[in-house]
């Protein structure tokens, strides 16, 4: 591909730049192409293979999800659960579940209920705990207390509509790994058909001080059931609760999963990535698109091209679709508007406005980025002193 320059089209007024390889463009504010067209986040794929976190071999898979079977087995001897499974009703989190039970061990499933389930999660999520027999642990959010920080978000204008619910879950699942003793989440996380988003399309989803500014801005209403946990402290419980990335430990291709869900649980798949949630297809399907000219299939089905799950051709086939259908959207935006108790013309209004930077509201970046700089000091140093005395150890014989 090395003689293969970017192609360029045009988005409106915008130059667009693509990558030759997936279907990444400068939509994301971070995009770089090289000397060949490729961009950024195939050479982020590339640096992981070659580091040997993914496309690693099954004998090397099977040795890593042993390692990590045996860590979460360890910890929860004598324990009711060994460890907790987040549930969104969403194809990851279900197969997560799915191997977790297969594998032997004794999860306790823990679903953050926002309000915005689709009738497909609520049947997924009920099969699976009926065939499986695990227990379910929900973190319930009083809906007035959770539309009016969404609704907080909407009205600001910042790009950012899924932070409140990411917050909600990863504080959540924390928080209720806690409360019971619970040392591991095994989570539906993986390299196959996951990557980092670019910074110009979310936001830091533990930026705490940003949510409350953003809240405080918009609304009164009191967040006394929503969970809420800071970078920082997120990071100092990393000792008591460690997210593992549980699928990135099996060779997960997702038609594969979607298609044994299907056959053992009668799975009902959803249009999109996280259709499960309706405010969620909405928000990628047209409040993205429409407002911010984001189209988040693209990083999607640009890790399945990197992945071998998708070619280049049938990913750019897949963009000139809808992002669902028409009649869907127009009862989704008719529910949204009537969930979210405000007016047509004032959602047309929303929509007419330029997006604006959650930068323009309080955070807690500085804070977060100089923790981060006295961990990796702290970990140099610790490193540093174990290479040291190791060595010491050696020359004493």
């Amino acid at each position: 591909m090395s003689d293969v320059v970017a192609r360029r089209g045009r988005l409106g007024d915008v130059v667009v730049a693509e990558c030759v390889r997936c279907v990444m463009d400068s939509s994301a504010a971070n995009l770089a192409l090289d000397e060949r067209g490729i961009c950024t986040f195939c050479r982020r794929w590339d640096a992981l293979v070659e580091s040997g976190e993914v496309e690693v071999s099954d004998e090397q898979l099977r040795r890593q999800r042993a390692a990590l079977l045996a860590r979460v087995r360890d910890a929860g001897r004598g324990r009711r659960y060994d460890c907790v499974v987040g549930l969104s009703g969403g194809a990851d989190s279900c197969y997560a579940l799915h191997l977790a039970v297969s594998e032997g061990l004794r999860p306790l499933v823990v679903h953050v209920d926002n309000g915005w389930n689709s009738e497909l999660a609520v049947m997924n999520i009920e099969a699976l705990l009926r065939a499986l027999d695990v227990d379910l642990y929900t973190v319930l959010i009083r809906w007035e207390q959770f539309r009016d920080l969404q609704l907080a978000f909407l009205r600001s204008d910042v790009v950012d509509l899924e932070m409140p619910s990411d917050h909600a879950i990863i504080a959540g699942t924390m928080r209720t790994a806690l409360k019971f003793g619970i040392r591991y989440v095994l989570s539906g996380d993986n390299h196959s058909t996951e990557t980092s988003l670019p910074p110009n399309w979310n936001h830091r989803k533990l930026d705490l001080t940003n949510l409350r500014a953003i809240h405080d801005a918009y609304t009164s209403t009191p967040l006394t059931t929503f969970p809420m946990l800071s970078s920082v402290e997120r990071y100092v419980r990393q000792r008591q609760v460690e997210w593992l990335p549980f699928l990135s430990r099996y060779p997960y291709i997702k038609s594969a999963a979607i298609a044994e869900l299907t056959a053992r649980y009668g799975y009902r798949t959803y249009v999109g990535k996280h259709g499960e949630s309706i405010i969620t297809r909405f928000y990628q399907g047209y409040i993205l698109p429409t407002k911010f000219g984001i189209d988040k299939r693209r990083l999607h089905l640009s890790r399945l091209i990197c992945s071998g799950q998708l070619s280049r051709e049938e990913a750019l086939a897949e963009l000139e679709r809808p992002h669902y259908d028409p009649a869907q959207m127009q009862i989704d935006r008719e529910f949204v508007i009537k969930k979210f108790g405000i007016t047509e013309g004032e959602f047309n209004e929303i929509m007419a406005r330029p997006g604006r930077p959650h930068e323009d509201f309080a955070s807690d970046e500085r804070i977060f980025e100089a923790w981060r700089a006295v961990r990796s000091v702290a970990r140099r140093a610790t490193s540093a002193l174990k290479r040291s005395t190791d060595g010491e150890a050696l020359a004493r014989g």
